[in-house]
């Protein structure tokens, strides 16, 4: 226990070590406590008790111990890795060292960027985005268990989404009244509605922010330092993450694209109902104000915006492995920060335009 007892617990962190290290309820007797890196634990379990993050569940059947504490890592905001040999659980989001809360826009939500990749120390860089599905804005529907001193608890549900986003005018640019439900039932343990709805916000935002993921190789020293859960920058001359900076444009001059593009842009166009010299016009350079309606020659045609600059992005190291040509493969999750390097996707979860969410019952 993080308060040096042997005693029952409700902390997640410390139901897992007791999982992995005791020989009578858990796999102790095929992993050591040496495999186990308590001092991550330890703030982990102290992470949980000052979010008021509380497990209170039973394990009452077999179960796969690492696919069952990954799953239940997530819902107490905390992430499951396996660093050097060793079982950690480490919080996912960024909290204050002294009293381990949540730090969502102070001084502490600046995440620290271990290590730089550029095309100079990184081979078979690759790409993956995530699926239209997985991209999907969603109604987060939690279901939580409220308890009755002496008495029979009640399954309660509370349902959380992302408000509607407006432009500098007020104009609702997205609505999410028509986003689909999904369902999380945390009944099985969760008996806080605070903590209920804290795991359906950070979803919505992981949901918002998260679009694709990096994997590429590299040489052992140049990641020196570098654990699983850490965050990097990968700085390429490769343009592979503009994904939305695209779309088409309308006979009456509207652009459609999945986010808004506004000002003056230089840009790629293609009309394939446009006939020049007997043949379809070739693809064309151009600079508009997207801002209005676009002219005439414009309609009827697909786009997409001329980058200018090399990407620079943030990454969460998600894995690290070592490959038969005694490189290094790290795979990493985008982690998108604001100009100031803070975490985009925790940034005023309760005054911005995008991030405010709407609560019921």
């Amino acid at each position: 226990m993080i308060d040096g007892t042997r005693k029952a617990t409700n902390l997640f962190p410390e139901i897992a070590y007791a999982l992995l290290t005791d020989k009578t309820l858990g796999a102790g007797a095929v992993i050591s406590e040496s495999s186990v890196d308590d001092v991550n634990m330890t703030v982990a379990a102290r992470f949980c008790k000052a979010n008021n993050l509380f497990w209170d569940g039973m394990v009452a059947d077999r179960v796969n111990l690492r696919g069952f504490i990954y799953q239940q890592a997530l819902y107490c905001l905390l992430d499951f890795t396996i660093i050097g040999g060793k079982f950690s659980l480490y919080p996912a989001v960024p909290f204050d060292p002294n009293t381990f809360e949540i730090d969502l826009d102070g001084p502490h939500s600046k995440p620290k960027i271990k290590a730089m990749f550029t095309d100079g120390n990184i081979s078979d860089l690759s790409v993956s985005f995530l699926s239209p599905e997985d991209r999907q804005a969603f109604k987060a529907n939690v279901l939580y268990r409220q308890e009755q001193e002496n008495g029979f608890p009640e399954r309660k549900s509370a349902v959380i989404q992302l408000a509607e986003e407006k432009d500098a005018n007020g104009n609702v640019l997205v609505s999410h009244v028509d986003d689909p439900l999904e369902t999380f039932d945390l009944s099985g343990f969760c008996t806080s509605r605070a903590a209920a709805v804290l795991f359906a916000k950070y979803t919505l935002v992981l949901r918002k922010h998260l679009d694709h993921t990096v994997s590429f190789k590299t040489a052992p020293h140049y990641i020196n330092g570098v654990r699983p859960g850490d965050y990097i920058r990968v700085f390429s001359t490769t343009q592979h993450v503009q994904r939305f900076n695209n779309g088409a444009i309308l006979d009456d001059g509207t652009v459609v694209s999945k986010d808004t593009i506004s000002g003056s842009k230089t840009f790629y166009y293609w009309n394939p109902s446009t006939i020049v010299a007997g043949e379809i016009m070739p693809v064309t350079e151009a600079t508009a104000n997207f801002s209005s309606p676009l002219p005439s020659s414009y309609r009827g045609s697909l786009f997409t915006i001329k980058e200018e600059e090399a990407s620079d992005q943030s990454y969460k190291v998600e894995s690290i492995t070592f490959g038969d040509d005694g490189l290094v493969q790290l795979t990493g999750s985008y982690a998108e920060l604001t100009a100031d390097g803070k975490l985009a996707m925790l940034q005023n979860w309760s005054n911005s335009n995008t991030l405010i969410f709407t609560e019921g019952d």
